[in-house]
């Protein structure tokens, strides 16, 4: 059985999909085996809509979890800095590079084995988390999220309540030492922490 963190082995079926954000509209082609690929889902929507809301930027972002890429190109053209998106899938990398040149924005585009290999900070870090890929991988990746950070560095992150929001909560919490529910619709919260390293 395929996930979306994973690579699919069946025929390609290629969709062109329309996104509209802020008052613009940006064109995705997305795969099967990906994320979402009919839409762009609602818990990524309203964590970019949050993100954008509070957010000041500009500066470098790592988008874990990348998918097709509607979170990494929003990022770099609403903001207009550099970034990395990371993602495990080879057929989300493949039409996420082809979105990212598309839709004119830059940035690097990694799969999570050279990722973890970077030496590289970021101002910004948002993640629409794998959730089914497990409790471990979520915790693992806010606890990169925490070591990659510059000092102010704000983590952004969209997660359900069935989904273990409480949970998660509360390791943020503990390790950044602060938390906010910045924002909740439809049972989707997003959840905000800040570094704080001196």
């Amino acid at each position: 059985m395929s996930h979306y963190y994973t690579t699919d082995d069946t025929p390609h079926d290629f969709k062109e999909i329309k996104y509209n954000i802020k008052g613009k509209t940006y064109t995705f082609t997305t795969d099967r085996g990906v994320f979402s690929k009919d839409r762009v889902d609602f818990g990524t929507d309203v964590l970019l809509n949050a993100v954008l809301e509070d957010y000041d930027g500009p500066g470098y972002f790592i988008d874990m979890g990348a998918g097709y890429g509607p979170v990494s190109i929003v990022l770099a053209d609403h903001y207009g800095g550099d970034g990395v998106a990371v993602e495990v899938n080879e057929d989300a990398i493949s039409v996420l590079d082809t979105n990212m040149h598309n839709n004119n924005v830059s940035f690097d585009i990694v799969k999570r084995e050279t990722y973890d290999d970077m030496e590289l900070k970021a101002d910004l870090y948002v993640t629409n988390p794998p959730f089914r890929a497990g409790k471990d991988t979520v915790l693992e990746i806010i606890n990169d999220s925490y070591e990659r950070l510059v000092d102010h560095g704000a983590f952004y992150m969209v997660v359900q309540k069935k989904q273990g929001m409480p949970s998660y909560l509360k390791h943020l919490e503990t390790l950044y030492g602060n938390v906010e529910k910045l924002k909740k619709s439809k049972g989707y919260y997003i959840l905000k922490s800040i570094k704080h390293v001196s």
